[in-house]
């Protein structure tokens, strides 16, 4: 009977087996760390461009921070400009307002003159009521003033008339002037003046002057 040893072919078949599994691990690990890196590259570009949008952003936010400063300060020079007008605006009023208001009032209290008005508000008026206008006829020397007291546009008069009547013609042509507001009669009463030797009547009103 012949024998064979096959020791030797099974030993070089487990060496070639063990090679191609080395072989086989060694393409593993190849591909693994290929694809690690690979991944690894990636992530660092997307955080790359993650810092580069970051700070493109911070940029922006700093570039809007200087606008909005540019802005707040055009906006406070601006209202510094708005109230040294409106203080001017004031002075100017001051001054002109209450020469206009003693002008008004002195055509209210002259013969032949009357109240300024607005002409298209003031004949509907008379078309609607035409005992509501002054009467032109009206003697003011029959009402005279005694005091006049203006506070910021409010004023005050106290005086003395013939009658009533010539109150409520006063009453009336403030009323209705353009110059004065809100008129209100505070004190109408019957007295005898000692100095003129007759009875008159005393009156006090309240009015705002529009200037």
């Amino acid at each position: 009977m012949i024998r064979i040893n096959l020791m030797p072919v099974r030993q070089v078949r487990k060496v070639q087996a063990r090679r191609r599994q080395f072989a086989i691990l060694g393409v593993v690990l190849a591909v693994e760390l290929v694809a690690l890196f690979i991944v690894h590259e990636e992530q660092a570009s997307a955080l790359e461009e993650r810092r580069r949008a970051v700070s493109e952003l911070q940029a922006s936010i700093e570039q809007l921070k200087q606008e909005v400063g540019d802005f707040d300060k055009l906006k406070q020079q601006r209202d510094q400009l708005v109230a040294q007008r409106e203080v001017i605006n004031s002075l100017q009023k001051g001054r002109s307002g209450p020469v206009a208001m003693m002008r008004e009032l002195s055509a209210i209290l002259s013969v032949g003159k009357g109240p300024t008005v607005d002409q298209a508000s003031y004949e509907a008026l008379l078309h609607r009521d035409p005992s509501a206008g002054y009467n032109p006829r009206w003697n003011p020397r029959r009402l005279w003033i005694e005091r006049l007291d203006e506070a910021r546009k409010q004023l005050t008069i106290l005086g003395k008339a013939k009658d009533h009547d010539d109150v409520a013609e006063l009453l009336k042509r403030l009323s209705l002037s353009k110059f004065f507001t809100n008129v209100q009669l505070k004190r109408d009463d019957q007295m005898f003046d000692d100095r003129l030797k007759l009875r008159v009547v005393r009156f006090s009103l309240t009015c705002a002057a529009k200037y």
